[in-house]
């Protein structure tokens, strides 16, 4: 049990470090004030869709793992595993 909550945190914390880095890319082009003569490149267009879906994802994947590993910790039991057929 405690193993699972311990395997829980290290990937939360892999994604909370995508969801920084996810941010920041959403959130660079208005901090570093990228020039915009006729508006903006694809290039950026581009930074800033895939900064939002890496954050967007990162952000649900940390929250499903942590409420998994607490749902397994405070229920005191392991996940099932399945019969493989007489294995």
């Amino acid at each position: 049990m405690k193993t699972e909550l311990s395997r829980g945190l290290a990937l939360v914390f892999i994604f909370a470090l995508g969801l920084g880095a996810g941010i920041w890319a959403l959130i660079s082009p208005w901090v570093l004030t990228y020039p915009m003569s006729h508006g903006w490149s694809s290039s950026v267009w581009s930074s800033v869709w895939v900064g939002a879906v890496v954050a967007g994802l990162s952000a649900a994947s940390a929250v499903v793992i942590l409420a998994r590993a607490l749902h397994v910790t405070l229920n005191g039991s392991q996940p099932a595993i399945r019969d493989r057929g007489g294995e």
